[in-house]
C-alpha cells in the first residue's frame, strides 16, 4: 500500500472570551500522507440510508490521527463521517464526504 496522496487534517482551536464563552478562533492543519480509495458499495448504501453522502476514503497511519473532523485534499474540504479500524493495527480509514461549494487556499504547515 503506497501513501502517495497529501492531505491536511484540520482541527479547530477553541478559546474563551472575557466572560467564559467558548469561541472557535482558528483552524490548524497537519500535513499527512494517505492512500485514497473509493467507497465500498455497502458503506455507501448504509451512509445514504442515514442521509450522508460519502465520496471517498483515506487510509492514513493511526499515529497521525487525533480525532480531527475535517480534512483538505486538492484544495477541497471533506468532513470525516466515520473511521474504520482495519485488521492492520497501524492504519485507520477515514470515510469522508466532500463539502460542496467550499474551497480554501493551501494551508500553511
Amino acid at each position: 500500500m503506497e501513501y502517495s496522496e497529501i492531505i491536511y487534517l484540520m482541527s479547530m482551536e477553541i478559546t474563551e472570551d472575557d466572560i467564559g464563552n467558548q469561541i472557535s478562533s482558528s483552524k490548524t492543519s497537519k500535513k499527512c500522507y494517505a492512500k485514497k480509495q473509493s467507497i465500498r458499495t455497502n458503506e455507501f448504501y448504509n451512509a445514504t440510508m442515514n442521509g450522508l453522502t460519502p465520496s471517498c476514503e483515506f487510509v492514513i497511519k493511526r499515529l497521525n490521527y487525533s480525532g480531527e473532523s475535517e480534512l483538505k485534499y486538492n484544495n477541497e474540504l471533506y468532513s470525516v463521517i466515520r473511521t474504520i479500524d482495519p485488521k492492520n493495527k497501524f492504519d485507520i480509514v477515514l470515510v469522508c464526504a466532500r463539502k460542496i461549494g467550499i474551497k480554501e487556499d493551501e494551508p500553511s504547515e
